[in-house]
């Protein structure tokens, strides 16, 4: 289990017994929204020194309240990643069924060949002659 992921589960822990949302958190510790939701979500790996302050700060707790003693999250709090099925899909959409390109071609991996267009002569703009107004009728 990686450091960001038990660093998630403290500030998790801390913000909920603080009774505090993440737009709360955020406001206070003059963070964006995203940033607390990624460090909650263990998707922040490296937060900086700076960060940890303003958290614990918001929080109401000392600094190293955020990294001492650091448990390990029980086994639901985090889902897990499957890795491999993501890229799987994309490779196959990006080659095609099969594997191989229209008509068979292998080398192709399914991107039809598209010719550019021949490049047309630059318009010139022309000048619009204004028209001349009928008067108002009395």
């Amino acid at each position: 289990m990686g450091l960001a992921k038990k660093i998630a589960y403290r500030l998790q822990t801390l913000r909920e017994a603080a009774g505090l949302s993440q737009q709360e958190v955020a406001e206070k510790a003059e963070l964006s929204l995203s940033l607390i939701a990624k460090m909650e979500q263990g998707r922040k790996a490296d937060p900086r020194a700076s960060t940890l302050l303003a958290l614990a700060f918001a929080l109401g707790v000392r600094a190293g309240q955020l990294i001492e003693d650091l448990t390990k999250p029980p086994a639901d709090t985090f889902p897990s990643k499957k890795k491999g099925k993501k890229k799987g899909k994309r490779l196959a959409a990006l080659v095609g069924a099969g594997g191989e390109g229209e008509g068979g071609d292998a080398g192709n991996f399914g991107t039809p060949v598209v010719s550019a267009p021949e490049p047309e002569e630059p318009k010139v703009a022309k000048k619009k002659k204004k028209k001349k107004s009928a008067p108002a009728a009395v």
